[in-house]
């Protein structure tokens, strides 16, 4: 009687020491892939095979990094959880109390919601918060608790590769960081400039305009400044350097090598077709743009003139758009934010009563002497602008004289109406 009961206890012994020793391989297994220096996806493939289960790298919206499954199973993709099953309440309540205290869990299926296998999940821990989760499904073979000693342990050195990438990117962006403080305050001779930007992926052979992005009061351009600068990602999503200011964000946009007008004004519609999205970010639906700077010395300049331009639109309660700092150069030198009040009142002087005649009597006066003065003060070709006579546009130009005493052939008249045309657009006429 007492042998019938020592056989199953003896074969639970063994059975343990078995499991004990495959334990022991494939911890070994996946050591020795650490020491060997393998990456992520090197380390998710090495321990697919030693566990002979489809494993997935997930990031923290369970998006999949990287996967790997035993070849027998033939898969095309990670039998892995998803996005769409993270609210699903099993998915969910496994992974809510996931973190250093609790570092693994089981989630059971719910066929129902797309859950069809029981997936052990290990969750990948960085300063102290949930960045991904390592993820083993149930295909194959059953679960057994050894997977999940093994998956908390890859899950621990993944972490540190993820930490370990994490300060290296941090410690570029600090360098990046500082090459553009210093090409912008000019506080760095040009050869080291050079070399530390070239360092920092900043090709200063490249022409680049400077954009100032002011932020609201209430807002911080430091919080908003990665937002701002994807939202101005170029063409091929590279994201442009970038600075927070006080109470605004700087960007540089790199140019063509042979930039000109065309390139500019391509840039300025791209900004207008973004303005809306960085405001989101800034509670301010303004974007200032300097002029081409081609040399190292040009930036200090042209942060302090997209700041100078900034505070005019500011101090005239702008609506702001896409401003460029070298279509207000007449402006900024008989104007400041000190002395808004009075540009206000020059340029009402100038076009209200051009207004007020248009609003009486259906006249298109105001935009006859807007295309005027974009063409050049050319009365053929505001005419083609227009789309009337030659005659039509000389008579609407007679009008304008009665209406404001202007001269249409002074130069200082026109230069008036130039600037009131771009007093009113700052101010939201």
């Amino acid at each position: 009687m007492d042998r019938l009961v020592t056989v199953p206890a003896e074969t639970e012994r063994r059975a343990s020491a078995v499991g004990d020793r495959e334990l022991s391989r494939v911890l070994d297994g996946l050591a020795a892939a650490v020491l060997g220096g393998v990456g992520a996806g090197r380390l998710v493939e090495r321990l697919s095979a030693l566990l002979a289960l489809p494993v997935a790298l997930l990031d923290a919206g369970l998006r999949v990094r990287t996967w790997a499954a035993p070849p027998g199973l033939r898969l095309d993709s990670a039998p892995s959880l998803s996005p769409v099953v993270r609210d699903v309440p099993a998915v969910r309540d496994a992974l809510a109390g996931l973190g250093p205290a609790r570092p693994s869990a089981v989630v059971a299926p719910c066929p129902a919601h797309g859950v069809v296998r029981r997936h052990l999940v290990a969750v990948l821990v960085v300063d102290g918060q949930p960045a991904g989760y390592l993820d083993v499904a149930e295909m194959g073979r059953a679960l057994d608790g050894s997977d999940a000693v093994v998956a908390r342990q890859a899950a621990a050195v993944l972490s540190l590769l993820d930490a370990a990438d994490l300060r290296a990117a941090r410690s570029a962006a600090r360098q990046r960081d500082d090459v553009v403080a210093d090409l912008l305050r000019g506080s760095r001779a040009g050869p080291d400039l050079r070399r530390l930007a070239g360092q920092a992926g900043l090709d200063l052979d490249r022409p680049h305009l400077v954009v100032r992005l002011p932020v609201a009061p209430e807002r911080s351009a430091a919080a908003c400044r990665s937002d701002v600068a994807t939202a101005l990602a170029g063409p091929g999503g590279g994201v442009p350097p970038n600075l927070a200011e006080p109470d605004a964000v700087v960007v540089l946009l790199e140019l063509a090598t042979d930039a000109g007008p065309p390139e500019q004004r391509a840039v300025h519609q791209r900004l207008h077709a973004a303005v809306d999205a960085v405001a989101a970010c800034t509670g301010v639906r303004r974007a200032v743009v300097s002029g081409i700077c081609r040399d190292p010395a040009d930036f200090p300049a042209a942060l302090a003139e997209t700041r100078d331009v900034d505070g005019i639109a500011a101090a005239l309660g702008g609506r702001g758009g896409v401003v460029g700092v070298d279509e207000l150069t007449t402006l900024r030198l008989v104007v400041d934010g000190g002395r808004a009040d009075v540009a206000v009142r020059f340029a009402e002087r100038c076009l209200g009563p051009l207004r007020r005649s248009d609003d009486a009597t259906g006249g298109d006066l105001v935009e006859t002497l807007r295309s005027y003065l974009a063409s050049g003060a050319q009365v053929r070709a505001t005419a083609k602008e227009l789309g009337v006579h030659e005659n039509t546009v000389r008579y609407r130009l007679g009008r304008i004289e009665h209406v404001t005493g202007l001269d249409m052939r002074s130069f200082d008249a026109l230069l008036a109406a130039r600037l009131a045309f771009q007093v009113e657009g700052l101010a939201g006429g």
